[in-house]
C-alpha cells in the first residue's frame, strides 16, 4: 500500500465510515535548529535529543500458539489438545492460563508449553488433529526507544517516536519562515476544523487503541468507554506516555486537540511499560474488537515479522468484520518496499510520516508492500 499523508489518510478513513473519523498518524521531525524557534508551533515542548523508535520479535522457546479451525468454549479446545497429545504418548505438556477479558468467550486459540523431550512429537500430533487448523511458535514483540541527539519533539508529556528528527524542512530560512505561519494545532495544519465544521467529529465511531494503556480519569478525553488489560501487569494506566500520546492524538478535546474529539475510545494495554507483548496478547485483544464490534483500530506497532501467521491472519479476520486497521508503517524510508507489518498488508491502512510541507517525509517507510515483492510474502 501507498504510504498515504495524514490528510488524505483522514479523509478516506472519513468518508469509508460514513461522515464519521478517527486515524492515527507517525508525526516526525527533521533538520530544524533549535535557535529559530522560540517555541514549538504545534502545543509541543522542545529539547535536545532525538528518539529511535525499533521492534523486535523473538521466538519462545517451548511455547506454542495453537490455532483451531473454528471458535470453541474452554473445555472443548482443552479437550481437543488433550485428545491430540495423550494418543500420541506425549505426557509433558501444559496449556497456558489466559486470565483477560476474552476468557469468558469461545476462543480460536490455546497456548501449549511441550518440553523438548516431547517436541516433535507433541507438534506433529497437533497438527494431525481434525479440530486444529496451524501449530504456530508463541513469539515476543519488544517496542525500543533510543535516546539519540539532538532532538526530539514532546507533545504535551508524551514523545513522539522516530528514527530521525521529528519535522523534516528545507533548509534554516524556510524552516524559520514556515514555523511563524502555520498555526498552533496539528489539526488545523491538516485542516480538521473543515470536517468539524460538518459535523464530523467521531461520534458514534468506536476506536480501539492497541498501546500501553491510559489514565481513567486523564482531562483531555471526553469518552474513555473502556479499558481492557492484556498484560501481564496488574494495570490500566500508561506508565510510559505512548498510548496516552496517540490516544490524544485521534481524541484529545483539549490543549493540543485530536481529530476525533467525539469518538468513543476503547483502551487495550497490549504492551508492559517494558514495550513487551506477545503474540497471545494480541490474538486475544483483537478477539475481543471483533466481539465489540470496533469500528477503527489504531496499531502503533510495526516491524519485519510477516511470518506471525496467526498475527496475520487475525488482522484479516479484523478486516473481514469490519474492522478499519490503521496501522505505523515504520521509518525505514526512503526506499521503496520498506513497510512493516501489518501496515503493509492490503486491507490495512498504513501511515507514514510527512513533513511541514505536506509532503512525505524522507525517512517514512513506503510501499511496494512486502506482499508484492518478488518471493517477498512467503520466501524463507
Amino acid at each position: 500500500m501507498k504510504s498515504f499523508t495524514f490528510a488524505y489518510i483522514t479523509i478516506l478513513t472519513l468518508f469509508l465510515l460514513k461522515n464519521q473519523i478517527t486515524y492515527s498518524q507517525n508525526i516526525n521531525q527533521d533538520e530544524i535548529a533549535t535557535e529559530d524557534i522560540l517555541e514549538s508551533p504545534l502545543c509541543c515542548n522542545l529539547t535536545t535529543e532525538q528518539v529511535e523508535l525499533e521492534y523486535s520479535s523473538k521466538i519462545i522457546e517451548n511455547e506454542y500458539i495453537v490455532m483451531f479451525n473454528g471458535y470453541y468454549k474452554n473445555q472443548a479446545r482443552v479437550n481437543y489438545i488433550n485428545t491430540a497429545l495423550n494418543a500420541s504418548g506425549v505426557r509433558k505438556w501444559k496449556i497456558i492460563a489466559r486470565e483477560n477479558p476474552a476468557s469468558d468467550y469461545p476462543s480460536d486459540f490455546d497456548v501449549v508449553i511441550l518440553e523438548d523431550t516431547d517436541r516433535l512429537e507433541g507438534l506433529n500430533a497437533l497438527n494431525d488433529h481434525p479440530a486444529i487448523k496451524r501449530v504456530t511458535s508463541q513469539r515476543m514483540v519488544s517496542r525500543t526507544l533510543k535516546f539519540l541527539s539532538p532532538e526530539y519533539v514532546r507533545f504535551g508529556r508524551t514523545s513522539l517516536n522516530s528514527k530521525n528528527q521529528f519535522w523534516q524542512a528545507t533548509g534554516r530560512h524556510t524552516s524559520r519562515r514556515l514555523l511563524r505561519a502555520i498555526p498552533r494545532q496539528i489539526t488545523s495544519v491538516l485542516q480538521a476544523d473543515s470536517l468539524w465544521n460538518m459535523g464530523i467529529t467521531g461520534k458514534g465511531i468506536k476506536v480501539a487503541i492497541f498501546d500501553t494503556g491510559l489514565s481513567k480519569t486523564h482531562p483531555h478525553f471526553r469518552k474513555i468507554k473502556e479499558r481492557t488489560n492484556w498484560t501481564n501487569e496488574k494495570t490500566f494506566d500508561d506508565g510510559l506516555g505512548h498510548g496516552t500520546f496517540v490516544a490524544g492524538v485521534i481524541a484529545s478535546s483539549k490543549e493540543c486537540l485530536g481529530f476525533a474529539p467525539d469518538s468513543e475510545l476503547h483502551i487495550f494495554r497490549v504492551f508492559t511499560n517494558n514495550q513487551v507483548s506477545y503474540t497471545s496478547w494480541f490474538l486475544d485483544a483483537f478477539n475481543y474488537a471483533i466481539l465489540k464490534k470496533i469500528n477503527v483500530l489504531n496499531l502503533s506497532i510495526g516491524g519485519p515479522d510477516f511470518k506471525d501467521h496467526p498475527f496475520v491472519d487475525k488482522v484479516w479476520e479484523l478486516t473481514a468484520n469490519r474492522v478499519i486497521m490503521v496501522s505505523a508503517i515504520g521509518n525505514d524510508g526512503p526506499l521503496y518496499g520498506t513497510l512493516n507489518n501489518p501496515a503493509d498488508q492490503m486491507d490495512v491502512i498504513g501511515v507514514g510520516g510527512i513533513n511541514f510541507e505536506d509532503q512525505i517525509a524522507k525517512f517514512s517507510s513506503r510501499g511496494m508492500t512486502t506482499w508484492e515483492l518478488p518471493q517477498g510474502m512467503w520466501d524463507s
